[in-house]
């Protein structure tokens, strides 16, 4: 089977595997960097040297054009997850009622725009937009974070 099957613990670990199958020149023909400068970003006591998110990027490009997969994207969805599963007791009835007030806030702040007595008058500003996206973007987290409770 084509691909990682396995899971890595950290972006150091799927970056060592990334280095040993594209080799020198794979890594150098996706990156412009050499295999060395990524051997140095896998070392895990060295925080001096970590790896660039756009390199990461490359390299799991030319990981997936060798059929091998996305080893450093699975790597921070792996991370990713097991920090939300940390957080899984999230208390279901006040973050819907958390929800709730926030979707409020982004009707007022809508229905403020769209007055014609508004800055923008029947058009939505600069302003009224920028806060009405600051409101959905709450509404939004809050969702993300209701889901997170309901999983």
């Amino acid at each position: 089977m084509a691909g990682y099957s396995r899971e890595f613990l950290s972006i150091e670990q799927a970056l060592k595997q990334v280095v040993k199958d594209l080799k020198a020149e794979g890594v150098l023909k996706s990156t412009g960097k050499t295999e060395s400068y990524f051997r140095k970003c896998s070392d895990e006591n060295d925080s001096d040297r970590l790896i660039h998110h756009i390199d990461s990027v490359k390299l799991d490009i030319e990981c997936m054009r060798r059929g091998l997969g996305h080893p450093l994207l699975t790597a921070h969805q792996i991370q990713i997850e097991r920090a939300i599963d940390q957080n899984k007791d999230i208390d279901v009835t006040q973050s819907l009622l958390s929800t709730v007030t926030r979707i409020g806030r982004l009707t007022d702040v809508t229905k403020q725009a769209m007055d014609p007595n508004s800055p923008g008058g029947i058009s939505f500003s600069k302003q009224e937009k920028d806060k009405i996206y600051k409101a959905l973007k709450d509404v939004e987290e809050k969702l993300s974070l209701l889901k997170l409770s309901i999983k």
